[in-house]
């Protein structure tokens, strides 16, 4: 999928997460749709190739550039149990601590409560206060 970013975050590799369109600005521009209308707001996508064509952004009042991107492979932590290479299941945050210190890996940005997700690879043991867990990598389908 293509798409146009900030020259700075148009790196091989580099993860962002898209925060959406401005209304105002973008629904009348001529590169929405190469731009943001392929987005998924609040998803976590990863820059895979760079390409050299720019373009000037009235938004952001710079140049941004035209990029390849995919939806990466995120990690996040299950019960052990339910550790299973290329299992499919509805996320939904396995945990109810605000301010325990795996939050973020239990709960992963880019992916929203009730949403399918598969297991690619098993990471490895989280030792947790709510019992044995497992890092692994997902892809939402």
């Amino acid at each position: 999928m293509l798409t146009l970013i900030g020259e700075s975050m148009a790196k091989k590799g580099m993860k962002f997460i898209f925060e959406g369109a401005d209304n105002e600005n973008c629904v009348k521009c001529k590169l929405r749709f190469t731009c943001s209308t392929n987005l998924e707001k609040g998803r976590v996508y990863e820059v895979i190739d760079v390409k050299k064509t720019k373009h000037y952004c009235p938004k952001e009042d710079a140049y941004v550039q035209l990029v390849e991107i995919v939806e990466p492979t995120l990690e996040m932590a299950v019960a052990s149990r339910r550790a299973i290479e290329g299992m499919t299941f509805e996320y939904e945050p396995p945990c109810s601590r605000a301010r325990c210190r795996y939050r973020d890996e239990c709960v992963p940005p880019g992916v929203a409560r009730g949403e399918k997700v598969r297991i690619t690879r098993i990471l490895g043991p989280l030792e947790c206060p709510e019992g044995p867990k497992k890092r692994v990598e997902i892809v939402r389908i």
